[in-house]
């Protein structure tokens, strides 16, 4: 008699983490779209916005979230995959991936609970600091669209 396979096993080989840092990835995005046909004065406008943007976020990780969600943000940040994380703070990664995205109660309908992203989310969403950063991003790729 062979042993059960689990239910996981379908779509676990599906999914994986690729560690590139930050200033790759930044890099990347910046260099691959109309950007680069941007004036100087408007590209340096877009780096500031995109710094004050972070710092507007940072602002919100660490006086909105909980302090195990925001320390999971800055681990993720710093670039340590969840299964990383799990293992410095003593946890399941289920409980790292729960603090980021929330839990599901399947009880009531299938709702979501909780979760950084989504608190973050609905944080900037409200945020007039970060609604009007947005919205001089907005403003420059509107002059070369």
């Amino acid at each position: 008699m062979g042993r059960k396979t689990n239910r996981s096993n379908v779509y676990q080989h599906l999914f994986t983490e690729q560690l590139h840092s930050n200033e790759m990835m930044a890099e990347f995005s910046d260099s691959q779209g109309l950007v680069e046909h941007y004036s100087p004065e408007h590209k340096e406008m877009l780096l500031d916005l995109k710094e004050e943007l972070k710092l507007e976020f940072w602002r919100l990780v660490d006086t909105e979230l909980t302090e195990r969600q925001a320390q999971v943000i800055r681990l993720l940040a710093k670039g340590f995959t969840q299964i990383e994380i799990a293992k410095q703070l003593n946890v399941n990664q289920s409980s790292i991936t729960k603090s980021v995205n929330g839990n599901c109660d399947y009880r009531n309908g299938r709702k979501v609970y909780g979760g950084a992203k989504r608190k973050l989310r609905k944080l900037a969403d409200n945020d007039p600091k970060i609604q009007q950063i947005f919205n001089s991003i907005a403003e420059i790729h509107a002059w070369y669209s």
